[in-house]
């Protein structure tokens, strides 16, 4: 009688330890082997939440998930780009997502020329899309705020790796971007652009005329340096770059222009500096960081004349002789020849 009694103690003991164990294990053990990107867009509900949890392999129960989160008086959906790592468990992942703790990320942007391109390159990093990015970038109420147009709005743009949330609105993200360019120009950078008979404007400017000439980073302070000296001397820079730049605005930023031709030379923008001393209005792109460097730790020297190579190599060749340019510009356009390269 006692044996039975005992086993029925048993028997009862485990079933009700069971599922207290069944339970603990599906709230506190990991819930994937390696770590998840959990995205939920703006506005998404309880159902979307699951759907996402689901198709991630991150919902083992639906109806102990939904036991948790009542628990935790989880009632609102944040969005936003949250990472679920292999150690997480059910319980802390709904403490994630309770508290909105989103994970960031580093968005990147570089070799850009237009605000079109910029936001199309953002919109496959954040959840913005790319006409609303336009539509903030183009907004005539910031262009009044700040003095700006599209095209001196560039200047705004300094590429780097910058950490922000997911769901980081348009509008956030300009804000951002003055924040950084406030903070780019520094005193002293605002003081090297000055001893150089520059405002920072103008720096942006020619830091895109450079980055256009050359992509090689270690050139670009030589490059920098040729065109402050026909500044000085009062000589039109005479950039490919900016005539190529006139022929898209005029013809549409799609067409593809590798050589430059004599009857190029003669379109009336302000952007053409082989018609029109100084600076154009605007930079012909977004300048980069290290194209800003390079113009502002430009580098001392007489050349006033620049070929690329006729090798491809991406390299130039810099002269003060113009007999000296003439034979190196021949050799490169011989070059393209060579290559059937026409335009």
């Amino acid at each position: 009688m006692k044996n039975t009694w005992m086993r029925t103690i048993f028997v009862l003991s485990f079933f009700i330890v069971l599922p207290t164990v069944y339970v603990g294990n599906q709230f506190f053990s990991p819930l994937t082997p390696t770590d998840r990107l959990l995205l939920l867009p703006t506005g998404s509900n309880f159902k979307a939440l699951k759907d996402s949890l689901r198709s991630n392999e991150l919902l083992r129960n639906e109806f102990l998930f939904d036991v948790l989160c009542l628990k935790k008086n989880y009632t609102t959906v944040y969005p936003g780009r949250y990472l679920i790592d292999k150690q997480m468990d059910a319980n802390s992942m709904v403490n994630v997502l309770r508290l909105g703790a989103q994970s960031p990320l580093n968005v990147i942007f570089n070799n850009t020329a237009t605000i079109q391109d910029l936001a199309g390159k953002l919109s496959k990093q954040i959840e913005a899309d790319s006409l609303d990015l336009v539509n903030a970038f183009t907004n005539e109420l910031f262009y009044s705020t700040y003095d700006f147009d599209e095209a001196s709005m560039r200047k705004l743009f300094i590429p780097n790796t910058y950490e922000v949330y997911w769901t980081i609105t348009p509008i956030e993200f300009l804000e951002r971007m003055q924040k950084e360019y406030n903070r780019f120009w520094t005193d002293e950078r605002l003081y090297k652009a000055k001893s150089l008979g520059l405002h920072a404007h103008e720096v942006s400017v020619l830091a895109s005329i450079v980055q256009k000439e050359t992509s090689k980073v270690d050139e670009q302070p030589l490059v920098a340096g040729l065109y402050l000296n026909r500044l000085r001397k009062g000589m039109k820079l005479q950039s490919d770059p900016t005539v190529i730049y006139a022929l898209k605005e005029r013809d549409g930023f799609e067409i593809s222009v590798k050589r430059v031709l004599n009857k190029d030379l003669k379109i009336d923008s302000p952007y053409n500096t082989y018609r029109y001393k100084g600076l154009p209005p605007n930079p012909i792109c977004i300048p980069e960081m290290a194209s800003l460097l390079s113009v502002l730790n430009s580098k001392t020297h007489d050349y006033i004349y620049m070929c690329a190579k006729p090798d491809f190599s991406g390299y130039h060749n810099f002269t003060k002789s113009w007999a000296e340019h003439k034979r190196n510009a021949k050799r490169f356009q011989n070059a393209l020849s060579a290559q059937g390269v026409m335009r």
